[in-house]
């Protein structure tokens, strides 16, 4: 008997040596796991690798309260009988189908899934690691913490943003309302707040649809914007231009784009610009076709000639694909091919609300209040695991049905958010 997803062969008749390894627990990792689990059924063993068992929201720590943004994913991982290492990956052997950790510790692998995500790129210039990020939780609270500081001691401060890409646009316009959150209601109203950018536009890759919303937000919440400027140099206390020009700041935080993890310059084959794995229809390494990459550290078409992001919204997906073809291919099942459904921009803009775009063209579909809780919808229970935690609703949201779990965003209610734009 031929094993499937949706039956379970007689043990006896499959013969299975190694696990299914996962590198990552970010969106794409947890989710590969769990994927794997479901369509591994009892015939594999499903191992997920990260140094800390916790999913961080990233798609949110430009927001106040940056340490409630994790999930602890070990009773989840526990439900869906998926094991978890605590560790870092730095040596990948294809040769040997290993993986080597921090520590030392070797794991063995039968099909590995590389979702080791992304890291900010921080600019090549003197001092760009005395500036702040919203990168990694660790990084967001460490920010945090200077923003209650400058709460507490600093009448009219002035706080710089280096990138005014989708983040960078966010956390701008968050910042009166981080310091609002340490009390500081006077502070937060006189804050300066300067977005910093070489491109000569807002969010270039954005596109035109959405940047009169942009524009409009950041001038209602008083965002200076110092376009096509050139950074030489960066401090903790300064930003120091090409033109000479110096901004004294109170804090800098850069928020300048994304690339691969370095884990993944080890997977051999082609990369791209950002340092992803391209690979084929069924995130399979081409050089390494016992590897798949999903996340940030996979380039993929997503089935209408567009690549894919480093996005939450695309390694959701990438991760359910990616798990369930690992398990596939070691049960000797035939692959099946990414997609994503469609493609929403969904940007928060603060106090004005947030802008909804549909399709890679962007268009705008809903803006304000109505954006706003759309947004919240999104960032506050779509993109987490399911709130009743069972095996079952786990294993069935791993699900790869794009056209299903969108049921979930458009069928769920999101109401206007009181006192918001509409």
């Amino acid at each position: 008997m031929t094993p499937t997803p949706n039956s379970s062969p007689v043990a006896k008749e499959v013969i299975v040596p190694d696990k299914i390894l996962i590198i990552g627990g970010g969106f794409a990792g947890f989710w590969a796991a769990v994927a794997a689990r479901r369509v591994a059924g009892p015939w594999a063993g499903v191992t997920l690798v990260s140094p800390e068992p916790v999913l961080q929201i990233r798609p949110r720590l430009y927001e106040v309260r940056p340490e409630t943004l994790g999930v602890d994913l070990l009773p989840l991982l526990r439900k869906v009988d998926v094991a978890f290492v605590r560790g870092e990956a730095v040596e990948l052997d294809t040769a040997a189908k290993t993986v080597t950790l921090a520590a030392g510790d070797r794991l063995a692998y039968g099909r590995l899934v590389i979702a080791t995500g992304s890291r900010m790129r921080r600019p090549p210039v003197p001092g760009a690691e005395t500036a702040f990020s919203v990168d990694t939780k660790a990084e967001a609270i460490a920010f945090d913490r200077r923003l209650g500081e400058i709460a507490r001691d600093v009448a009219q401060p002035t706080i710089a943003v280096v990138g005014a890409g989708f983040t960078g646009i966010e956390l701008a316009l968050e910042l009166r309302d981080r310091l609002l959150a340490h009390s500081a209601n006077g502070v937060a109203e006189r804050l300066r707040i300067v977005l910093i950018d070489r491109a000569e536009i807002i969010g270039p890759e954005l596109g035109p649809g959405p940047r009169p919303e942009i524009e409009a937000a950041l001038a209602a919440a008083g965002v200076e914007l110092r376009l096509g400027a050139n950074v030489r140099a960066l401090a903790a206390d300064h930003v120091s231009f090409a033109d000479d020009s110096v901004l004294a700041a109170d804090a800098v935080v850069l928020a300048t784009g994304m690339a691969a993890s370095p884990f993944a310059a080890q997977v051999p084959g082609v990369r791209d610009k950002l340092g992803r794995v391209v690979v084929d229809a069924a995130l399979r390494a081409p050089a390494a076709p016992e590897i798949f990459v999903a996340g940030d550290a996979a380039a993929a078409d997503t089935g209408d000639g567009h690549w894919t992001l480093q996005s939450c919204q695309h390694a959701n997906q990438l991760g359910r694909v990616a798990g369930e073809n690992a398990a596939r291919d070691l049960l000797g099942l035939p692959a099946v091919p990414y997609t994503q459904l469609r493609y929403v921009t969904c940007l928060d803009l603060g106090r004005s609300g947030a802008v909804i775009a549909q399709g890679w063209e962007r268009r705008v579909e809903k803006t304000g209040g109505e954006g706003k809780a759309v947004k919240r919808l999104i960032n506050t229970q779509i993109i987490y695991p399911p709130a009743d935690g069972t095996a079952e609703a786990l294993l069935a949201s791993s699900s790869i049905d794009l056209a299903a779990r969108a049921g979930r965003v458009d069928g769920a209610k999101a109401d206007p958010v009181p006192g918001k734009a509409a």
